[in-house]
C-alpha cells in the first residue's frame, strides 16, 4: 500500500495532456487502471502503450521477447518506431516527476 499509481493520457508526440489519473493506492496493474478510466473516451479510440499495457485491444504495445527466443528484425523495427512515437509522453512524465519533487 505504499505505491501510488499514476496514468497519463497524452496526445501523440506529447503535444498536450488529455487526462491524468494520480494517486490510486495499492497494487493496481497499469492495464487495470486503464480499463477503469477507459470509459472517459470513445470506445473506438486507439492508444499507444508500453509492455505494461499488453492485453487490451485498443492499445498498441511493443512486441515482447518470448522466453528463450528472440523477436524478429521487423518486430524490432516496429518497436523502435513505436518508441519514437512515445518519447514525448515519457518526457512529459519525467518532467512532471521533476516538478513534483521540487
Amino acid at each position: 500500500m505504499h505505491t501510488l499509481k499514476n496514468q497519463f493520457i497524452v496526445l501523440p508526440n506529447g503535444e498536450d495532456i488529455v487526462d491524468i489519473y494520480i494517486g490510486n493506492l495499492g497494487k493496481t496493474s497499469d492495464i487495470n487502471l486503464f480499463r477503469e478510466t477507459q470509459g472517459k473516451f470513445d470506445c473506438e479510440q486507439k492508444f499507444i502503450g508500453d509492455k505494461a499495457d499488453i492485453g487490451e485491444s485498443t492499445i498498441t504495445t511493443p512486441y515482447k521477447k518470448p522466453r528463450k527466443k528472440e523477436i524478429s528484425e521487423s518486430q524490432k523495427k516496429e518497436n523502435q518506431q513505436l518508441s519514437s512515437r512515445r518519447i514525448g509522453v515519457e518526457q512529459i512524465i519525467m518532467e512532471s516527476k521533476n516538478i513534483s519533487s521540487r
